[in-house]
């Protein structure tokens, strides 16, 4: 059954992974260009792209257990 739960887990964090690459891609839409800050726009990109890496490696730790 362990073995079953990982690679559950995996598919969830597949789709995390997913979920923020599209916000990595996105550009800014009109409504933040007219209410927020440059600032504000990079300081997001950057928190997506530390969870980006985040999830990248939770994958990694997930499928290393799963060789075993």
């Amino acid at each position: 059954m362990k073995r079953f739960d990982n690679i559950e887990k995996l598919h969830a964090v597949q789709g995390n992974i997913e979920f923020v690459e599209k916000q990595l891609n996105y550009k800014k839409d009109r409504a933040f260009m007219i209410f927020g800050t440059d600032a504000e726009w990079e300081h997001k990109q950057e928190i997506r792209t530390k969870a980006l890496a985040y999830w990248k490696r939770r994958f990694n730790r997930i499928l290393t257990e799963l060789k075993y």
